[in-house]
């Protein structure tokens, strides 16, 4: 019997067996939350979730395409393939306030959902460790080393909090920013800072007024564009003129093309400072960019929907700007999706301690297995509904060459 036949009977199947393995999923998810990991660190939780996997009837590739901290792990086979993906990097300082370790176990919750219900030739389910979300761009080296050619979509969660979004409530579409990392030093000349500065080139005068005009460009820049930034050298002491400094941007905008309209422009703040200080300028644009999010409609109105079968509430939002992932660049390589769930009160935004905190709580895991089942369900369309896929690859084939 096919799942077209007896969808009803699969999708009861899907979500008793998330319930089922709830409480596992909760020491996976509080196990990576204790061992915050940074980008391309990701060592304890890769060896977590692909043992958790593994035990599971998965067939796991550890140090998958070449990046050690990566893995795939496989279940079901026949066409189509649906990646679902782990993320599980942390934040330096908070930890994990982008809630990862809750990315990580609803992307296994979904695989297992999925996993029980797929049979023999009814389609194949590819859960994908992506390492380095925060910084890096781990998807970007899967997709380079060609971990999606073969994938028909791609699907993730992704919690939010503060007064974007709170518990009980899921975002969909999530439309994340294109986004670059910018490094930027300036080489000055030392003096004593008291006795001859005259003699000096300040280096930290340089950085300062590249935060000044940057500051200025803002009145300029659109609704949608961000740009800050932090000093990462400002000098060692007050009694001596730096003759060295940098700085670590983000230079985001709504989509990638008016992002590189906005790069020019963004640099030309950082040269201007240099020359107003007379210091030595170098710049480089840092790791991957990030792609803004092409969210596939046919799996956006699915979604939608299961989300207020499972209990959640979608809302839409009329904020601009916001965050960037790496995500956006699979939305460009194969349909894709990625629905933001609330966590927290408007108290605990991401990136905060208290998100941290959101992020290992009992009702933060209660929420993410409400989207995970919601995304399992979205799976199972597309899994028994040839017409679901044909619609996102149609649609994917003419956004994507409107985008590029």
């Amino acid at each position: 019997m096919t799942l077209a036949q007896d969808l009803d009977e699969a999708q009861a199947r899907a979500l008793a067996t998330i319930d089922e393995a709830a409480e596992a999923l909760r020491t996976l998810s509080l196990d990576i939350h204790s061992h915050p990991e940074l980008a391309y660190e990701e060592e304890h939780a890769h060896a977590a979730l692909t043992a958790f996997l593994e035990e599971r009837g998965f067939d796991v590739t550890r140090g998958a395409f070449g990046v050690p901290t990566a893995f795939r792990a496989v279940a079901g086979n026949g066409a189509p393939t649906l990646a679902v993906l782990c993320e599980y990097d942390a934040l330096p300082g908070v930890g994990h306030a982008c809630g990862h370790n809750l990315i990580a176990a609803a992307g296994v919750a979904t695989g297992l959902a999925l996993q029980a219900v797929l049979g023999e030739g009814n389609g194949t389910i590819v859960v994908l460790g992506t390492p380095a979300e925060e910084r890096g761009g781990g998807k970007v080296d899967l997709i380079e080393a060609g971990a999606f050619e073969g994938i028909d979509a791609a699907m993730m969660l992704h919690p939010s909090g503060g007064r974007m979004i709170t518990s009980g409530q899921v975002r969909v579409p999530a439309n994340p920013n294109a986004l670059q990392s910018l490094r930027v030093e300036y080489h000055g000349r030392n003096a004593h800072a008291a006795g001859a500065p005259w003699d000096g080139l300040n280096a930290l005068d340089a950085i300062i007024q590249a935060f000044n005009n940057v500051a200025m460009l803002r009145q300029q820049m659109r609704p949608t564009a961000r740009v800050h930034g932090v000093i990462t050298e400002g000098g060692r002491a007050p009694n001596i003129i730096p003759d060295h400094t940098s700085a670590h941007f983000y230079v985001r905008e709504e989509n990638r093309l008016r992002l590189e309209e906005l790069k020019p422009r963004v640099l030309a703040c950082f040269e201007a400072a240099g020359i107003a200080t007379g210091c030595r300028f170098e710049s480089r644009w840092d790791g991957h960019p990030y792609s803004d999010m092409l969210n596939s409609s046919p799996f956006v109105d699915a979604y939608a929907r299961h989300a207020v079968e499972v209990g959640l509430e979608p809302i839409e939002l009329t904020q601009v700007g916001g965050g960037s992932t790496d995500m956006g660049n699979v939305s460009y390589a194969v349909p894709s999706i990625h629905p933001s769930f609330g966590l927290t009160s408007p108290d605990a935004g991401n990136h905060t301690p208290g998100f941290t905190a959101a992020a290992g709580s009992e009702q933060g895991h209660a929420d993410m297995l409400r989207a995970a089942k919601a995304l399992a369900l979205t799976a199972l369309d597309a899994y028994a509904d040839e017409a679901v896929l044909t619609r996102a690859k149609r649609e994917f084939a003419e956004r994507r060459g409107e985008a590029t």
